[in-house]
């Protein structure tokens, strides 16, 4: 599965997966989308055929909710909960394990919501 961590992310969890050899890109290493706007960032990962990795639940799940209305697919979505993965440096280390293992499985099925565990 190869993964965009959106830009509340920061790059750091990027580098330590893609350490672990994950295909991982950060919106924070990219300047190109940087302050994209939701549908504008999914859109640039379906095409990099990248699933997104986002606190941003609502946004996020009405893309999903648009593409599905649409019989379109997506490479999927991963929700991080905020109290599960508070904002910071401090879970980062929670956030590149959880992700590591569900990268590892692979993509659960075609156009997945996924809430990290």
């Amino acid at each position: 599965m190869r993964v965009l961590l959106d830009e509340m992310l920061s790059a750091a969890i990027a580098e330590q997966l893609r350490a672990r050899e994950r295909d991982v890109e950060a919106v924070a290493e990219r300047g190109d989308l940087r302050g994209l706007n939701d549908p504008d960032l999914f859109a640039c990962a379906q095409t990099a055929g990248r699933a997104v990795v986002t606190y941003n639940r609502d946004d996020f799940l009405e893309l999903d909710r648009r593409f599905r209305s649409r019989a379109r697919h997506h490479h999927g979505i991963v929700i991080l909960n905020p109290k599960r993965f508070p904002q910071g440096m401090a879970s980062s280390g929670s956030i590149v394990a959880s992700l590591d293992r569900l990268i590892a499985i692979g993509s659960p099925y075609g156009s997945f919501v996924h809430w990290l565990q």
